[in-house]
């Protein structure tokens, strides 16, 4: 596994989406792959989104906080315990709106925590600035 710092020179952004509903994932990956040069992997439940991870390279990760087979909160954690990923920045969408779960995933590593209904473009400007602070120039 190789990791996401060293997959930047092809200046595609790789960008795993774990997400359940179809619906939603049509919705988010429309609005991410607007994105210049973006490169979405869909993969519809926490299993799938670890054994895609585990092929990598990736640049940021969208998890669903609900999903079958592993919840978003064990993919992350998961993905914390992979040395490879371990600084991968995560995004949480979740219709869970509770803050106690809020504060649980920023505690295992998330970057950000986005409730559904969520606004795309601020998905997207979210996404740019979390990979900005990542890549030099």
């Amino acid at each position: 596994m190789t990791s996401s710092a060293s997959h930047s020179f092809t200046g595609t952004t790789r960008i795993l989406l774990a997400e359940d509903n179809p619906d939603i994932t049509r919705f988010v990956t429309f609005y991410l792959k607007n994105m210049r040069h973006a490169e979405v992997h869909p993969c519809k439940d926490g299993g799938e989104a670890m054994a895609t991870l585990a092929q990598g390279p990736f640049d940021i990760a969208v998890l669903d906080g609900n999903m079958p087979v592993a919840d978003g909160l064990a993919v992350l954690r998961w993905i914390r315990a992979q040395p490879a990923l371990v600084s991968l920045p995560v995004i949480f969408l979740t219709a869970n709106h509770d803050r106690s779960f809020e504060k649980e995933c920023m505690a295992a590593g998330a970057q950000l925590v986005m409730t559904k209904p969520f606004n795309p473009g601020l998905l997207v400007r979210q996404i740019r600035s979390l990979l900005a602070t990542r890549r030099p120039g």
